[in-house]
C-alpha cells in the first residue's frame, strides 16, 4: 500500500508544444527487470519508525527489482563483496539500510540516467550505480561519475536528531496519501498512522489517534480523539472515542 505513499509511479514528460494529457508518461519499467538491489545492513536497519524498519523503507523505494540483503564491509571490500551478485542482471544498485527517505521515482530516474549516460559506475549521495560487466572485470573503481539526486533523500539516519526527522518526513507522507485518498484529518499533526494501516474513503480522524499495525479503518467511520487502534479491523460507519483497541480488543 505504502508503495503508493513514496512512489510517483510514472514521471510525465515536459512538451511546451503538446498538452501533457498526449504526451506519454515515461515508464522506468527497465529498471525492476535489469537492476539488481544489494540492500547494506547497518546497526540502525531494523529501526522501526511509522510501522517499518529503516531498511524495509530501503528496499520499498526499489520497487519490484530484486533485492539482496548484505552485511556491512569496508570500502576498499566493497566491489570483491559485489562480484557474486553481478551474473544475472545489467545493473547493480548498491543503497545502504539507513537511508528511508528514498522514494522510487529518485531510484528510477538515477538508474535512467545511468543508463541513457552508458556508465560505468556511478556514485549516489550515499550508494552506488554499476555495471554488471564493470564489476565483473575490476578490482578498482576508476573515476566514478559523481550525480546528486534529490540529495535530501538520501539522509543517513542514526542520530536521535535524524530519527526524528526522518519520522516527521514518513508521517507527513503517509497522511498525505490518506488525505488523498479522501480521508479527513483535523489536527493531523496529532494523528500517527503506521505504514500498513488502511483507511478507506469517507473516514473522518480527529486529533489524538495513533493507528498502528495492519488495521484497517473502513468508510464512513468517525475516529473521535483518544482513540489508540492496533491490529483491528474497524467496521463501516463505526464511531470510536478514546478507545484502546488490541486485534479488535478493549484494553
Amino acid at each position: 500500500m505504502l508503495e503508493e505513499v513514496i512512489i510517483k509511479e510514472e514521471l510525465e514528460e515536459e512538451s511546451s508544444i503538446l498538452p501533457k494529457s498526449i504526451v506519454s508518461a515515461k515508464s522506468y519499467d527497465w529498471v525492476e527487470d535489469e537492476t539488481l538491489a544489494i540492500l547494506i545492513k547497518k546497526p540502525i536497519s531494523a529501526l522501526d519508525v511509522c510501522g517499518k524498519s529503516l531498511i524495509d523503507w530501503v528496499a520499498l523505494a526499489c520497487g519490484k527489482m530484486q533485492k539482496v540483503i548484505i552485511d556491512e564491509v569496508n570500502e576498499e571490500d566493497l566491489l570483491q563483496a559485489l562480484k557474486p551478485y553481478a551474473e544475472t542482471k545489467k545493473y547493480l544498485l548498491v543503497l545502504f539500510g539507513d537511508t528511508p527517505l528514498l522514494e522510487k521515482s529518485t531510484v528510477a530516474q538515477a538508474l535512467d540516467y545511468f543508463a541513457s549516460k552508458n556508465l560505468s559506475a556511478m556514485v549516489l549521495p550515499r550508494g552506488y550505480v554499476f555495471s554488471c560487466d564493470y564489476i565483473k572485470t575490476t578490482d578498482v573503481i576508476f573515476s566514478p561519475v559523481r550525480k546528486s539526486f534529490a540529495p535530501e533523500q538520501f539522509l543517513q539516519v542514526s542520530s536521535p536528531k535524524e530519527i526524528s526527522d526522518a519520522f516527521e518526513v514518513l508521517s507527513q507522507r503517509i497522511r498525505d496519501y490518506h488525505k488523498a485518498n479522501g480521508v479527513v484529518l483535523m489536527g493531523e499533526k496529532s494523528i500517527f498512522i503506521d505504514a500498513d494501516v488502511e483507511i478507506e474513503a469517507g473516514v473522518i480522524i480527529e486529533p489524538m489517534n495513533v493507528l498502528k499495525g495492519s488495521t484497517i479503518i473502513e468508510e464512513n467511520c468517525f475516529l473521535k480523539s483518544g482513540n489508540i487502534i492496533v491490529d483491528t479491523l474497524v467496521q463501516k460507519g463505526t464511531t470510536l472515542c478514546a478507545e484502546h483497541l488490541v486485534m479488535g480488543k478493549r484494553l
